[in-house]
């Protein structure tokens, strides 16, 4: 895991300049062709769909319009990413966007191999890894 240099649990500024905790994330996913990559936006769909008021998901190669539009609906931006290519944290560079936190899915064990060898089990994985930031 890392992180942008704040602490991932430490109250934030919202947009009305009150200091409160974010408590929605975006989860912004690699979608990578790789089974880390798959695994990032199953995992980030697995949560939007268990938590809806508390998560979104949004696929990185979709692009960063949907990034922007959670940030000024004061949502905490994670950048999920699949291995160490960090895609997710590139794309929202190069929007000029930066994630509140970032995580790795290779960073939690988990080998980067082929795309047809996704578990169920490394989606749970990384669902426990989100809630935990």
């Amino acid at each position: 895991m890392e992180s942008t240099g704040k602490k991932d649990t430490e109250v934030q500024e919202n947009n009305s300049g009150a200091g409160s905790k974010k408590e929605r994330t975006l989860i912004f996913a690699c979608s990578g062709l790789s089974n880390t990559g798959k695994l990032t936006m199953q995992a980030a769909t697995t949560l939007a769909f268990r938590s809806p008021g508390l998560y979104r998901a949004a696929a990185a190669p979709k692009g960063t319009e949907v990034a922007e539009d959670a940030l000024a609906g004061n949502f905490r931006l994670l950048a999920l990413n699949g291995c160490s290519d960090r895609c997710a944290t590139k794309k929202l560079g190069e929007a000029g966007l930066k994630a509140d936190c970032t995580l790795m899915v290779t960073e939690l064990g988990i080998e980067k191999t082929r795309p047809d060898d996704v578990k169920p089990g490394d989606i749970e994985n990384i669902v426990r890894a989100i809630r935990g930031l």
